[in-house]
C-alpha cells in the first residue's frame, strides 16, 4: 500500500461523508416541513411509531440517493490511487466541490418540484409529471407567479444554495490528516472493495429480494404515512423509467397484469365467463343498444376542470360552493359513487373520448404513437352515422398536448378552442375573457347555447372547461357568492389557507357557471329534446383536503349529472348509487339516444339495473359503490373479484387498443 496517497484517498472519503451526512440533515428537514404543510391526519396519537419508521425508511431512501451520487467519485478515487500522482488528487478535491453542488441542485429542484405536485395531485411525483411538461409554459409561469410568493421563494432557495455551497467548500479546505489505515486494514485492494460493497449496498437500500427504490414497503396502515417515506428524486426516477419503456414500446398492459399467454382469460373475466365468441375476442366488446324510446335528442356532455366531489358536504349558505348548481343536483340525476378514471385532465378526458380505462403509467394519446390513429369505434364517428352534427369545444387552446389533432382524427366535424368561442360572441365589452389557460367558462357554455339555437340538425356536443385551475383566474364582474370558512372546514383542509381560499373562489365561479348554463338550457326549448350531462376529469381540491374516512374513495370522487327530459325520465328505473367512470358515460348515452345501433365499449351502461357496475382510476383503484380497493401494482396476486376483474379490464383495453393500431398500420 502507498501509505502516502491511501491517506490522500481516505481524507478525501472523509470529506464526502460528512458533507452527505450534511445533505442528509437537510433531506430530512425537507421531508418533516412536507410532512408537517400537508399533514392529514387530525392527531398523531396512535402513529408516533409508524412515523418515527416512516422518517427512518425516508431516510434510508435518502441514502441510496447518496448512493448514486458516490458512485462516481468512489471509482474515480481508485483510478486516482493507482495513478499515484498527489497533483491529481488537489485538482479532484477542487472538481468534488462543484461535482457535489450540481448533484445536490439537481436532487433539491426535484424535491422541489415533488413538492408542488403533491399540492395539485396529492400524490409524489409520477408520469403526469411529464405531462406538465408538456403543458402552457407561459400559462405555468403565471400560475407559479399568481400564486406563491416568487421573490420570498427564490431569495430563501438563493440562501441556500450559498449555504449549501460554503458548507461543501469549507469541508473541502478542511486540514488533511495522516491516516495509516482504514479501520486497521492496510491491504489497499481489500480497501476499496469494502468501499465498492458498501457503495453498492447504499444504493441497494436493502439485502431483500428488490432494491428498496424499486420496492418501497409500507410501514402504517395509514396511506399518508406511508407516502412520507419516498422523495421527489426516486419518484421522478420511477416516473422516468415508466416514460422510457414507454417510449421503447416496452409499455405492456397484457403482461403487467398477467395475461400474456392467456388473454382469453381476461375477456373471460371481464365478462363474467360469458363470452360468445372465443375467437375473435373483440366481438364480446360489441352490444346492440336498446332504447326506450324514438324521439330524437341533442346530446351534451361536459367535463368541468377539477370538480372534486367530497368538498359539496360542506355546502351552507355561508358556504355556497355549489351556487346556481345546487337547485340542479337537486332536480335531476346525481351520481354520487362516481370517480375518475385519470388524475389528470388528458387521462380523463381521452379515457371519455375513447370509451376506456386509463391505463396506469401510459401516457396521452394524442403525444403518442396513437397520435393519428383514429378509433372508429367511438362515440362521434356512432353519431355522425345517425345524422348528427359532431363538435369538440375546449376553452383552451387546441394546441394544449395535440389536442386538436388528435380529436379530429376521432371524426369530430366541428373542432373549436377558445379563439372560436371568442370570435363567436354576440357581444364583445372590454378585454376579460381570458385566463392562462383558456377563456372563462361563462362564453363557453354561451357558446353551447348558440350552437343549439343555430342548430339546423341534431347536436352532439362534447366541451371541456379550463376554469378552477392554477392560477384560479375569475372574471372581474363575477359576483361572488359566500364563503365563509367555518372551524370544521379548515380542520379538514392542508396547505396554505390563503391559496385554498383562491381555490375555492376559482371552484365556486366554475360550478356556478354550470348552473347558470342549465338556467339558462331550462328556460329554452331544448329542454324537452336535450340530454345533458355534466362530470369532471378529477379531484384535484383533494391535494389539499383530508377525509374522516374513505379517504381511498374520496379521493378520485367526482359527480356525474344528467338531465333528461321529463317524458324520458319517467320512464326510466335509475339506480343513482351504482359505481363508474369515465368509461361508463358513452355507452350509456347511446342506449338512451341511438336506435338499434351496434357498438363497442369496455364500459356498461349506468342505467342497466343487471350489470354490476365498477369504477376505475388509473392510480390503480376501482370501486363499487363508496366501496374502493387499490393495487400495489398491476403484477400482484390476489383473490379480490373486485381487484381480478381491474386487472383483466385494463389487460383487454390493451388487447382493443393494439387491435385497432395494428389495424390502422395495415390499412396505411
Amino acid at each position: 500500500m502507498n501509505q502516502k496517497i491511501m491517506s490522500l484517498a481516505l481524507n478525501c472519503i472523509k470529506k464526502l461523508v460528512l458533507v452527505h451526512i450534511v445533505f442528509l440533515a437537510f433531506m430530512s428537514i425537507f421531508r418533516a416541513v412536507f410532512f408537517f404543510y400537508y399533514l392529514e391526519l387530525n392527531s398523531l396519537e396512535g402513529y408516533y411509531f409508524d412515523i418515527l419508521n416512516a422518517f427512518f425508511l425516508g431516510f434510508r431512501i435518502d441514502l441510496t440517493v447518496i448512493g448514486y451520487i458516490q458512485a462516481f467519485p468512489t471509482l474515480m478515487l481508485i483510478f486516482l490511487y493507482y495513478l499515484k500522482k498527489e497533483l491529481f488528487f488537489k485538482w479532484f478535491n477542487s472538481f468534488l466541490v462543484y461535482y457535489l453542488f450540481v448533484c445536490y441542485l439537481i436532487v433539491t429542484l426535484l424535491l422541489c418540484a415533488d413538492f408542488g405536485f403533491y399540492s395539485y395531485f396529492k400524490d409524489h411525483i409520477n408520469v403526469l409529471f411529464f405531462g406538465l411538461l408538456d403543458d402552457d409554459t407561459k400559462a405555468l409561469m403565471e400560475t407559479f407567479w399568481q400564486n406563491y410568493n416568487v421573490v420570498l421563494i427564490l431569495f430563501i432557495f438563493s440562501l441556500y444554495l450559498i449555504g449549501l455551497f460554503l458548507i461543501i467548500k469549507k469541508i473541502f479546505i478542511l486540514e488533511n490528516k495522516n491516516y495509516l489505515s482504514f479501520f486497521g486494514l492496510k491491504i489497499s485492494a481489500l480497501i476499496f472493495l469494502i468501499i465498492l460493497v458498501l457503495n453498492f449496498l447504499i444504493i441497494r437500500g436493502t439485502l431483500g429480494m428488490y432494491p428498496l427504490g424499486k420496492m418501497i414497503p409500507n410501514v402504517s396502515t395509514n396511506d399518508y404515512i406511508n407516502k412520507i417515506a419516498q422523495n421527489g428524486f426516486r419518484a421522478f426516477t420511477s416516473a422516468y423509467g415508466y416514460r422510457q419503456d414507454y417510449l421503447k414500446r416496452k409499455y405492456d398492459l397484457i403482461e403487467e397484469t398477467g395475461f400474456k399467454k392467456n388473454i382469453k382469460r381476461a375477456f373471460e373475466i371481464h365478462k363474467h365467463d360469458e363470452l360468445k365468441d372465443s375467437e375473435n375476442l373483440l366481438n364480446n366488446l360489441k352490444y346492440k343498444t336498446s332504447r326506450i324510446d324514438n324521439e330524437d335528442y341533442n346530446v351534451v356532455v361536459i367535463m368541468v376542470e377539477s370538480f372534486g366531489m367530497p368538498i359539496l358536504k360542506y355546502q351552507s349558505e355561508e358556504f355556497n360552493i355549489l351556487g346556481n348548481l345546487k337547485k340542479h343536483f337537486e332536480e335531476d340525476l346525481l351520481f354520487t359513487n362516481f370517480i375518475s378514471d385519470g388524475d389528470g385532465t388528458i387521462s380523463s378526458l381521452q379515457a371519455l373520448l375513447l370509451g376506456i380505462p386509463h391505463r396506469p403509467n401510459s401516457f396521452e394519446f394524442s403525444q403518442s404513437i396513437y397520435k393519428q390513429t383514429s378509433f372508429d369505434y367511438t362515440a362521434a364517428f356512432l353519431y355522425n352515422k345517425a345524422n348528427y352534427e359532431t363538435s369538440f369545444i375546449y376553452g383552451g387552446d387546441l394546441t394544449w398536448r395535440n389536442l386538436g389533432n388528435f380529436i379530429k382524427f376521432q371524426d369530430y366535424k366541428n373542432v373549436e378552442g377558445k379563439i372560436d368561442i371568442y370570435d363567436n360572441l354576440k357581444e364583445k365589452k372590454g378585454n376579460d375573457y381570458f385566463h392562462p389557460w383558456g377563456i372563462f367558462d361563462e362564453y363557453l357554455y354561451s357558446h353551447i347555447l348558440q350552437k343549439l339555437e343555430n342548430s339546423k340538425q341534431k347536436q352532439f356536443i362534447v366541451a371541456l372547461s379550463t376554469n378552477n385551475h392554477p392560477p384560479y383566474n375569475i372574471p372581474k364582474d363575477y359576483k361572488a357568492k359566500s364563503l365563509i370558512f367555518d372551524q370544521n372546514i379548515k380542520n379538514h383542509l392542508t396547505g396554505d389557507f390563503e391559496l385554498a381560499k383562491q381555490r375555492f373562489a376559482s371552484y365556486q365561479y366554475a360550478v356556478d357557471q354550470v348552473g347558470i348554463f342549465l338556467d339558462n338550457f331550462k328556460k329554452s326549448k331544448f329542454k324537452d329534446n336535450t340530454i345533458v350531462v355534466i362530470t369532471a376529469d378529477n379531484n384535484t381540491i383533494d391535494g389539499i383536503m383530508k377525509y374522516d374516512d374513505n379517504q381511498l374513495f374520496n379521493s378520485k370522487n367526482i359527480p356525474l349529472y344528467f338531465y333528461l327530459p321529463q317524458e324520458l325520465k319517467e320512464k326510466l328505473t335509475i339506480d343513482t348509487t351504482v359505481a363508474g367512470s369515465q368509461k361508463d358515460i358513452f355507452p350509456t348515452l347511446y342506449n338512451l339516444t341511438l336506435n338499434n345501433t351496434e357498438y363497442l365499449a369496455v364500459g356498461n351502461n349506468l342505467f342497466d339495473n343487471i350489470s354490476k357496475h365498477y369504477g376505475f382510476n388509473g392510480s390503480m383503484i376501482i370501486n363499487e359503490k363508496n366501496n374502493a380497493k387499490k393495487l400495489n401494482t398491476l403484477k400482484d396476486k390476489t383473490e379480490n373479484e373486485m381487484l381480478n376483474y381491474y386487472k383483466a379490464t385494463l389487460a383487454v383495453t390493451e388487447y382493443l387498443i393494439n387491435e385497432i393500431y395494428n389495424s390502422k398500420k395495415e390499412t396505411k
